[in-house]
């Protein structure tokens, strides 16, 4: 990951072309704006898609702490935009980063807010530009809104709690180094899902509930259905939270509740598929397919 200083801001400003040129008519961008970003061990950016509850907000600091607590390493520059207030980075900060996650959200990805729409958007133009990009659950399903799948309700209802994925064997493949178990507990909430992949996309994981729990797009797009940075307390404030609207059931927090009681969602597992992929150390798809030509 992390180039000199000098080429730092060489890539910035050839990133900044590929944007304006992605987006049909950018902004001018100078060299000062997009050289002040880039950190020698890598710049990222969390897309936040959903509001700090209070008490994410008094316990952790918000989601963005929660975020770089899986994902931040040595090194590295992090910064929140509040997408759903609008916020998003301007094409010349776009170009300074490495990578962005999309988080979570209680909006749906196949909602036509405006701000969703701008979303989709920029998603769009810094997929164009070569920007790496991790999704989950919301961002899971506006990556692949954005770049030509389709999204909506699932017909099997609430997944919360627990759940026990299955990686494909194109996961495997991807994360041999991590030879990864036959099962990958996530802590999982939602009711939306992917319904179609995007052109050439493929799938890295299944569940009994869900048919796309993962999948990717080439080399620099991954989405994840599950929420690899919740932890159980996070999980319960928020069902609590939806209980007490009358969003879900007594029935779906008992049952989320004793989902613990069965497996624990593997944390460190999914801090290396996460940082792995967002940060581009997995063996491309072209080195993979020489891998399997040689075997």
């Amino acid at each position: 990951m992390g180039m000199g200083p000098l080429n730092d801001a060489a890539s910035a400003v050839e990133s900044a072309a590929a944007l304006e040129a992605a987006a049909g008519a950018g902004a001018v961008v100078s060299a000062a704006a997009v050289a002040v970003v880039p950190s020698a061990g890598g710049s990222y950016a969390v897309l936040q898609c959903g509001e700090d509850s209070e008490y994410v907000r008094q316990k952790y600091s918000g989601y963005f702490t929660v975020f770089r607590a899986l994902l931040e390493e040595d090194g590295e520059s992090w910064r929140v935009y509040r997408a759903v207030r609008g916020e998003l980075p301007t094409d010349a900060e776009a170009a300074g980063f490495d990578g962005f996650v999309i988080s979570g959200s209680c909006a749906d990805a196949h909602g036509d807010e405006p701000w969703i729409l701008d979303l989709v958007d920029l998603t769009r133009r810094l997929h164009a530009a070569g920007k790496r990009f991790l999704g989950v659950c919301f961002g899971h399903q506006i990556l692949c809104r954005a770049l030509g799948g389709r999204t909506g309700r699932s017909t099997k209802g609430w997944d919360i709690g627990v759940s026990c994925i299955h990686p494909t064997a194109a996961a495997a493949r991807l994360f041999a180094p991590l030879k990864l178990p036959v099962h990958m507990p996530v802590i999982e909430f939602h009711q939306d899902e992917v319904w179609e992949l995007p052109p050439t996309a493929e799938v890295l994981a299944r569940s009994d509930k869900t048919s796309v729990e993962m999948f990717r797009l080439g080399d620099r797009v991954m989405g994840v259905q599950g929420h690899p940075e919740y932890s159980k307390d996070i999980l319960m404030s928020i069902a609590d939270r939806l209980l007490r609207h009358n969003h879900i059931l007594d029935c779906q927090v008992d049952v989320a509740k004793a989902s613990f009681d069965v497996r624990q969602p593997d944390k460190e597992l999914w801090k290396k598929v996460c940082r792995g992929f967002l940060k581009g150390r997995l063996p491309s798809q072209q080195q993979q397919q020489q891998q399997a030509v040689a075997l």
